[in-house]
């Protein structure tokens, strides 16, 4: 049998939710009102939300602290405004990558007045700025089956993030950068066996140890997020 390395999973119901007229937030950390003794951040990925905002509405990210803040649409076109008013529309499809001043202020309107928009937003505490803000391209249909590598030729950032879309059975290995680093995995679609444990969707999953993660789609066009935090230290990501 198996042996499994140590992990947690953030199970989809059991996120923080939050909601007004203009968003819901779905939080596997705590995130603003909400707190879990049992959902502190994992080291420096202090943040995880997926957010649903509403048509012709406008909402706000503020960073606590310097890192980079990711945002990637599920469904619908994002229209973000950093703090030098500089603007951009990030579609399905595309991730933007922003390195934040500790207090700054990101706006995120969804242009639609009648249709609502679905991302993820998730933050890495890091203060080496390696730069200002950038969008990635990604192709499913071209990269079926595999986990397509989202700005892995950065070599500065603190992180590699990953995402995939699978039929069902269809399976793959990553190779972990260091043995040190944390992992995380968040289902976004379908189903996955990831490292022994079985994830549906929106389900997220910690892995602290080991050199190698094994994920296997248990049905079709089922979506993966995946997500290294390097490290140095086999005492950064602790559970």
């Amino acid at each position: 049998m198996e042996k499994l390395s140590p992990g947690q999973i953030h199970l989809a119901d059991q996120r923080g939710f939050t909601e007004t007229n203009t968003l819901q937030r779905y939080s596997s950390f705590n995130y603003g009102a909400y707190f879990n003794e049992y959902r502190k951040p994992l080291g420096r990925l202090s943040v995880f939300n997926e957010e649903v905002l509403a048509g012709g509405k406008t909402t706000w990210f503020q960073a606590e602290n310097a890192g980079y803040v990711v945002f990637i649409p599920i469904t619908g076109e994002l229209i973000l405004q950093d703090a030098n008013q500089d603007s951009c529309i990030i579609d399905v499809g595309q991730v933007y990558m922003h390195h934040t001043f500790p207090g700054e202020v990101l706006k995120l309107v969804n242009r639609y007045p009648g249709d609502e928009i679905n991302y993820l937003c998730f933050f890495v505490d890091n203060s080496a700025v390696f730069y200002e803000n950038r969008i990635f391209n990604f192709d499913f249909a071209g990269k079926p089956n595999q986990l397509i590598g989202i700005g892995h030729k950065q070599a500065a950032l603190p992180f590699r993030l990953s995402i995939g879309m699978f039929a069902g059975r269809a399976d793959a290995l990553y190779c972990l950068t260091n043995k040190n680093s944390l992992f995380y995995a968040f289902v976004v679609a379908g189903a996955f066996e990831v490292q022994g444990r079985l994830l549906h969707q929106r389900d997220g999953l910690a892995l602290w140890a080991g050199d190698e993660i094994d994920l296997e789609a248990l049905s079709n066009n089922a979506i993966i997020v995946t997500l290294e935090l390097l490290s140095e230290s086999s005492n950064d990501y602790l559970p």
